[in-house]
This record gives C-alpha cells, structure tokens and sequence, in this order.
C-alpha cells in the first residue's frame, strides 16, 4: 500500500530514525535496525538525504518479507522513508 504525499505528511510515526548525512549500506542498516525493534504493524520512518537509500531501503525490506512500504516523502532534498513491520 502506497500512501499519497498528504497521507504521509499526517502521518504519526511509532519510531524515527535519523539517516542523515549516512550514505549506504548505513543508511539500510538504520532501517533494518529499528525495523527490529519495532512490533508487527509499528510504523518506522527513516529521515535521510541520501536519494540511493530511497530505492534500497524498499527494495531491501520488500525482498526480506520485513516491512511493508508505504511510501517516500521528498522535501527540499531530505527524504522520509516511511515502512510498517510485518
């Protein structure tokens, strides 16, 4: 489930995690790491400036059946990726 930009920016995060200024593979491991943490159905929200981390992110936890993405909120070139623990 993809959420729109609107969705996303009301959206209340159970856990924000700060990626920025790390470049990848750091930037999955903050990801993977809180997504650890969190409960099954917990949204994990991950601010970075790194665009790469936007594809790796998803397509990492995608693959590994860990979370479900909902989307990717871009503003002045910080990025909010947004996941909800399976």
């Amino acid at each position: 489930m993809t959420l729109s930009n609107e969705e996303l920016a009301i959206l209340k995060p159970d856990h924000i995690v700060d990626g920025i200024g790390e470049v990848c593979p750091h930037t999955l491991n903050i990801a993977l790491k809180a997504l650890k943490k969190a409960k099954t159905g917990e949204i994990v929200m991950e601010e970075t400036d790194h665009s790469i981390a936007t594809k790796t992110i998803p397509a990492a936890v995608k693959m590994n059946k860990i979370a479900e993405v909902l989307g990717v909120l871009s503003q002045s070139g910080e990025y909010k990726i947004f996941l909800k623990k399976l």
